[in-house]
């Protein structure tokens, strides 16, 4: 064989070389191409698809969505046609992040959460062979003060727990929900896909309750709470929806009811300077469960985050609970009282 030709198997195994070659080729046509390159319209699509697949909230879904769109407004508010093949982190930063900061000035927390879903929507193509470059894989969020997230304060959440017609159906299914919300902090959602089943009032437990990380888990609440459910349930009586919240017809609560419902009575109790959401109950939940002693890798288990992220966010109080608490904890005021 002439020393000029190079031998296109292995010699030794002749397999091997084979199995390189049809991986590579298994890469290639992974690819599209320039000359078929997806365009923005296709790639939300195939994303948004896949996110269907891999998580059941809805309102995940929708908000990977409705980041996606803004992304494409400023693009087009630049005079830019959004595309995802031969972008650079720098065209990223200029004119994504740059343009939130300077042009739009969004808050903090609004630029991180759509940088985030920027960061999976072209790691999503990259992985998947649409793209040859992620242009976001150095794309950083952007550091700074966090902003407050705001709490009820007690004498709201009594104000708010009394405006609830309780001689009623739906407003006795209300202040339930609203006891419920308070006294576990669970998302809207997780509570409108609760069933019956689930609720296990003997132990006080919320059985395989289903949050965003798609991990089972079980939620503990009061005797209290168990006494307003049992009432609830007698209220609600016998029918074939399982759901355990419903309207007065007998079918499942949808978020935008209870959210418009929630509005109102905040109108009505005169709640001022804070945002009346079931998120807004969620933080409340989170604030007192620490200021009442609790500790974070419990609120963590029962919240359902994956990591110690935002219960750092908790635990880091606001400056007269912070205030508050040392003065409980001080070790110099403690050491003095026990001299």
């Amino acid at each position: 064989m002439s020393s000029n030709v190079v031998p296109i198997f292995n010699e030794k195994n002749p397999f091997k070389k084979q199995k390189r070659r049809k991986n590579a080729i298994a890469d290639m046509q992974s690819y599209r191409g320039p000359e078929s390159t997806l365009s923005w319209e296709e790639a939300v699509g195939l994303f948004i698809q896949a996110k269907r697949t891999e998580t059941a909230s809805a309102r995940t879904v929708e908000y990977e969505q409705e980041n996606l769109d803004s992304y494409r407004k400023m693009m087009k508010e630049q005079g830019i046609e959004p595309q995802v093949e031969g972008l650079s982190v720098d065209f990223l930063r200029k004119h994504f992040v740059a343009y939130m900061v300077d042009e739009k000035e969004y808050a903090l927390n609004t630029i991180n959460n759509r940088i985030k879903t920027i960061k999976r929507f072209f790691a999503f193509l990259h992985r998947e062979g649409w793209i040859l470059q992620n242009p976001s894989e150095h794309l950083k969020i952007r550091s700074g003060q966090r902003p407050v997230i705001y709490s009820f304060t007690e004498e709201q959440v009594i104000a708010l727990l009394d405006q609830p017609d309780q001689t009623t159906f739906t407003g006795y299914r209300d202040y339930c929900m609203l006891y419920l919300m308070l006294d576990t902090g669970l998302r809207l959602g997780e509570v409108l896909n609760l069933k019956i089943n689930q609720a296990d009032l003997k132990q006080c437990y919320l059985l395989g309750v289903l949050g965003k990380s798609k991990r089972p888990r079980d939620v503990p609440f009061c005797d209290d709470v168990r006494k307003v459910l049992l009432k609830y349930l007698k209220v609600r009586g016998e029918m074939p929806e399982s759901a355990l919240f419903v309207t007065v017809d007998g079918v499942p609560l949808s978020g935008r009811t209870f959210q418009e419902t929630l509005k109102a009575y905040g109108e009505k109790a005169g709640i001022e300077g804070v945002r009346v959401s079931p998120h807004t109950l969620r933080h409340t939940f989170a604030k007192m469960y620490i200021l009442n002693g609790g500790d974070p890798y419990s609120l963590q288990e029962i919240l359902g985050h994956t990591t110690q992220d935002m219960v750092k966010v908790y635990v880091n109080l606001w400056k007269p609970e912070k205030k508050l608490q040392h003065t409980k904890a001080s070790p110099m005021r403690n050491l003095r009282r026990k001299k």
